[in-house]
């Protein structure tokens, strides 16, 4: 997974360094393992950091590297350092990032961009081409040292990209609303599948190819931020909607208490426990940074991660009949864990979860980071099994038909949602 995000002022005397960071810093739930920057002005200057944006960057040396547009992106190990193209073409200097790793296709890339510059609606051809021939969301940002951004998502529609203003002053790209709205520009909407938006100092162009696009389910249940507008979807609301669903489904009543896992699973709590007339009550406190510990490798980083994100508060929990909502689950590390410290340590009864994704069961083909089939739960345990290898009580999934039909309430049919990993349908 990535977050990219641009910046375009259209007078020189902008200085949007410290601007990308905050865009970033607003992305970073997207990616940890990497981060970077490409600012540029009268010179162009490149910055690397690690995955954590804040610790990776002093603000105040920022205000020193003068550029008054830029591009910035996060990523996830699984993409990290092989969607970045830096080349030089003439006089002129291109970095390119992309959403999905280009490291193989970096001269068809380039031809792409290259003649979206010049022409955005034969620029876009070129890349929706590429894109549907490898099969890859192509979604990028690239900026040029002839005063120039150009903002691409791919035909697909799987990576969302969206555009916003600040005034007359500012051009603003990002992969999601929430990095646009926390650097106080305003949305302005969502860019069309197949599509480009070059910006440059006296013009704003868009392309006329458009597609219908896909829409990834997993964006909406637990990727993309809470605060978040995507293709018109609150974010918020989608869950709150699916919550909905899933206390239609199973009106479990058997417990005490509904407590939401850190920090995705809390709104579905709070909407599961409204809707069923259960309590929901603030089970966890966290401790330190945000540690998104779907996206951590390292077995030990991850359970450090736990622990940060999920101190237990003991009055809460104790003796109680708990009921866990989650997002989601994939190696089952993480919830296992939770669970065995609730009922040794804290000393919960009956303790059972609520998974607010269908049960994934394959790597997404579409560089979202999912595990290998071989290390996801849900593909290898029988669905009567999984309650004994997590040691709960019971566990309760969405169906698929939940999301399907949450997705219709905003009037996106159920063919155009990509669930190929939770065993459902693909755009290719």
């Amino acid at each position: 997974m990535t977050g990219l995000f641009s910046v375009y002022a259209f007078d020189e005397t902008w200085n949007v360094s410290k601007i990308l960071y905050y865009g970033l810093l607003a992305l970073n739930h997207r990616g940890q393992a990497s981060s970077g920057m490409y600012i540029c002005g009268n010179e162009t200057k490149m910055l690397e950091g690690g995955g954590d944006v804040e610790r990776s960057y002093n603000v105040e040396k920022l205000l020193e590297i003068e550029g008054w547009y830029g591009a910035g992106w996060v990523t996830t190990p699984i993409v990290e350092g092989r969607n970045i193209v830096y080349k030089h073409q003439g006089d002129v200097e291109y970095l390119v990032v992309s959403c999905s790793p280009i490291v193989d296709i970096e001269d068809k890339i380039m031809e792409g961009v290259i003649s979206a510059f010049k022409d955005v609606d034969d620029g876009s051809e070129i890349l929706n081409e590429l894109s549907e021939k490898v099969k890859r969301p192509l979604t990028l940002i690239a900026v040029s040292s002839s005063e120039e951004v150009l903002i691409y998502r791919d035909p697909s529609g799987l990576k969302p990209m969206q555009i916003g203003a600040y005034g007359f002053d500012l051009a603003v790209a990002s992969s999601e609303s929430c990095a646009i709205e926390c650097v106080g520009a305003d949305l302005r909407a969502d860019i069309d599948p197949g599509s480009c938006v070059k910006v440059c100092k006296y013009s704003v162009e868009r392309s006329k190819s458009k597609k219908i696009g896909y829409v990834c389910a997993l964006e909406y249940i637990y990727y993309s931020r809470l605060d978040s507008t995507i293709d018109n979807i609150s974010v918020y609301r989608f869950r709150r909607e699916l919550a909905r669903r899933a206390a239609d489904r199973y009106k479990l009543k058997d417990y005490d208490i509904v407590v939401g896992i850190p920090e995705t699973g809390t709104i579905y709590a709070l909407e599961y426990a409204r809707v069923t007339g259960l309590e929901y009550y603030i089970g966890f406190v966290q401790t330190g940074r945000r540690v998104r510990s779907a996206l951590v490798e390292d077995i030990l980083e991850r359970m450090i991660g736990v622990q940060l994100k999920m101190s237990p508060i003991r009055s809460v929990l104790a003796g109680k009949n708990v009921l866990l909502i989650d997002d989601s689950i994939l190696k089952g590390v993480t919830l296992r864990s939770i669970v065995q410290y609730l009922r040794n340590r804290v000393g919960t009864c009956k303790t059972s979860v609520l998974i607010m994704s269908p049960p994934i069961v394959r790597k997404c083909p579409f560089y979202m980071e999912i595990p290998d089939e071989s290390e996801l739960i849900c593909a290898n345990v029988p669905r009567r099994e999984l309650a004994e290898v997590l040691n709960v009580d019971e566990i309760y999934f969405t169906e698929l038909e939940d999301v399907y039909e949450t997705f219709k309430i905003f009037n996106i049919d159920e063919d155009r949602v990509c669930t190929y990993c939770m065993g459902g349908r693909s755009p290719w």
